[in-house]
């Protein structure tokens, strides 16, 4: 991604060369969890359990070294594909602010998603932190803001808005942000944050912001999960129990879809003007957050 990319207007479709990138993602996401599995399969068979992170290490690993190898092959560089260029220390303050503002989305479609599905990371919490806690942080934080931000802005959606118009380039970026997650609960909230991811990475011109969202995101999520399991722990109550009680109360579920679906109206249009804002401070056409593409 280049700083003070012009906006694109009458973009053919390459439908071809854009089902092909999406064919190679899929081949990446089959190596990635193949691995995972292998690696639960192998800690089963041993009888010990392996922590969180190498689960995360044997899925990451492998899909960016087929990014790298395929980029190689198309004489591209994944570093500069990436866009790992320098943003404003303003640009990153408003990236946090951003976050913030952009938040009460993400806690509308999370809510919304459980009246047909588990809240999967309270159920999954107590395996993934185990006996590490600090190996899970640095997982949940660390490793995974980075190597999916490489993964699907990066790579997949860097390279697919050459073939398709940049509006439906994030939404099928962020869409393959929610499947890469394999679980309904976070596939919703992960397709919104990946469109967002895919806008103010344009709005800056460079991955640092979305990887930046995506770790105060994960940091947050992953620091209550703890507190949360922590607590009803110590009240001798499982916390996925608890979360499920929770989803089964219907007047509760409803309120707090109500609630946070308020909030994400001006959520929306709040995420918008700091944006542009981001645009603007890095001398960037303002426009170019606009779905305007064609």
């Amino acid at each position: 991604m280049e700083k003070g990319e012009n906006k694109m207007t009458n973009k053919t479709i390459d439908k071809k060369n854009a089902l092909k990138l999406m064919g190679v993602l899929i081949v990446m996401l089959i190596v990635g969890y193949g691995l995972d599995i292998g690696v639960g399969v192998v800690a089963a068979t041993a009888g010990i359990s392996a922590p969180f992170i190498v689960y995360s290490l044997a899925l990451y690993i492998p899909m960016i070294a087929i990014a790298f190898l395929y980029l190689r092959k198309k004489g591209d560089n994944l570093w500069k594909e990436c866009g790992f260029n320098k943003i404003k220390v303003s640009t990153f303050f408003l990236t946090i602010l951003l976050t913030v503002v952009a938040y009460p989305m993400v806690m509308f479609t999370n809510v919304f998603s459980q009246l047909f599905t588990k809240n999967t990371m309270a159920q999954a919490t107590d395996a993934m932190i185990g006996d590490t806690p600090v190996l899970y942080m640095i997982a949940m934080a660390i490793l995974a803001p980075v190597c999916e931000e490489i993964l699907l802005r990066g790579f997949f959606h860097n390279r697919l808005k050459k073939f398709v118009p940049f509006t439906a380039a994030a939404i099928l970026s962020g869409f393959w942000f929610g499947v890469f997650h394999l679980n309904i609960n976070q596939f919703c909230y992960a397709w919104v944050l990946g469109i967002i991811f895919a806008y103010v990475n344009r709005a800056s011109g460079s991955i640092f912001t979305s990887m930046t969202m995506h770790f105060v995101v994960n940091s947050f999520g992953g620091v209550m999960l703890y507190i949360q399991n922590a607590f009803y722990k110590s009240q001798g109550k499982e916390f996925a129990e608890v979360a499920e009680s929770a989803r089964s109360d219907s007047k509760q579920m409803i309120t707090l879809i109500i609630v946070t679906g308020i909030l994400s109206g001006g959520s929306f249009f709040l995420t918008r003007i700091i944006i542009k804002a981001i645009a603007k401070r890095e001398g960037n056409d303002v426009e170019a957050v606009n779905d305007s593409a064609a």
